[in-house]
């Protein structure tokens, strides 16, 4: 009897714990999420509109501001409307990935492309609210036994609250966030500071801060 009661005790300390295990691990991934979007940022530069060769130090930071997981492709692996997609053969940083970058047509049209005089390359700068995603795998993602999703990562330009001398510049206010390959958010602050330091080298490359050019 004495045994029996333990027994059924111990389900009845079951039932009460689990689901408080789960609360508090959701609490803590919900936390964690929230940190991510309190860490400031501040751009590498910033480019002037009428000569973008010209860069200035930015005096200021900003927040970073999480973002939720858009409709960007369906089940079946298409742009959804609206989104095209680009694939990338190699990762920086990590020649063992590659990526499909989905971007928004209405970014790409209103993007400012500007050549360099002497130079063949041109740097292309995207408005306030351009929104790419890129999802991240394993080995080269164009052979189906390589095509294994590690990450999604977000990348989101947002509108800087700043002096009015600062309209002169291109805008350079970018955030960040990841997701788990099951779309569930993975960010943390030091996974926003470890974007945004390499998306900074973007600066100087690209003239924005990503990687991949455009045509």
């Amino acid at each position: 009897m004495f045994i029996k009661l333990i027994h059924v005790n111990s389900k009845c300390i079951w039932k009460f714990i689990l689901p408080g295990a789960f609360f508090l691990f959701a609490s803590i991934a919900g936390s964690i999420h929230s940190i991510a979007a309190e860490v400031l940022l501040s751009p590498p530069g910033l480019r002037l509109i009428k000569d973008p060769s010209l860069v200035i130090p930015a005096d200021f930071n900003y927040a970073n501001r999480l973002l939720p997981l858009p409709a960007y492709r369906n089940p079946s692996g298409q742009p959804g409307d609206g989104w095209s997609v680009k694939f990338v053969e190699t990762r920086r940083f990590a020649s063992d990935r590659s990526a499909w970058i989905y971007f928004r047509n209405l970014d790409l049209r209103r993007s400012v492309s500007k050549r360099l005089e002497g130079k063949q390359d041109a740097f292309r700068f995207w408005p306030v609210g351009t929104t790419m995603i890129i999802e991240i795998y394993k080995g080269n993602a164009l052979q189906k036994e390589n095509d294994k999703l590690i990450e999604i990562a977000a990348m989101s330009k947002v509108k800087a609250e700043r002096r009015s001398s600062y309209r002169s510049f291109f805008p350079a206010n970018w955030t960040y966030a990841r997701f788990n390959s099951d779309g569930n958010p993975a960010t943390t602050a030091a996974k926003v500071h470890e974007c945004h330091q390499c998306h900074s080298i973007a600066f100087h490359l690209t003239g924005d801060l990503i990687f991949t050019r455009f045509p």
